[in-house]
């Protein structure tokens, strides 16, 4: 199993339903795992502002996790508005976003940025996933925390390599 796999696995066992996306080069393992996967239902969206705003009034309304995949960096700098929003009205959201294959972080991408410094601000917990075997862990630690009275976004960056 690979680590978008146990990212969904965890997901579905935690009773998941649907998964708001904006994918991206760095979610491209999790776009083609959903391809294939008729258990999470994928709501797309073309911009993190709308995508986070439908996962928070999902969550609002149903009570349950907000599930939120959102664009590397740009994508993440996009949604904080509404990580405020959810940090301020409590509402338990986990944002995903993939970040750049380590193996290529020497080299500079010019997506590649320290996410997680930019997520605590306005969550209750933010880490990068460094290995695979980490992976079921941390995604079930992040639900947990996030519906956790008091309830609160949680964000986890997911490499590529670990996705894969």
């Amino acid at each position: 199993m690979n680590g978008i796999q146990a990212f969904l696995e965890v997901l579905v066992a935690g009773e998941t339903r649907y998964l708001f996306g904006n994918p991206g080069s760095t979610e491209l393992p999790l776009s083609d795992a959903l391809a294939i996967d008729p258990r999470l239902e994928y709501i797309l969206s073309l911009h993190e502002l709308p995508l986070l705003a439908m996962a928070d009034g999902y969550a609002m309304a149903s009570g349950r996790l907000g599930v939120a995949c959102v664009h590397i960096s740009g994508g993440l700098g996009n949604a904080m508005g509404m990580i405020f929003n959810a940090y301020r009205e409590g509402t338990p959201l986990l944002i995903m976003a993939g970040q750049q294959d380590r193996r290529l972080r020497f080299q500079e991408p010019a997506m590649e940025s320290d996410m997680v410094a930019v997520a605590r601000p306005w969550t209750k917990w933010a880490a990068e996933i460094d290995r695979v075997e980490d992976v079921p862990v941390a995604v079930r630690r992040a639900a947990q925390v996030a519906l956790t009275p008091p309830t609160g976004p949680v964000f986890l960056a997911l490499p590529v390599d670990v996705q894969l």
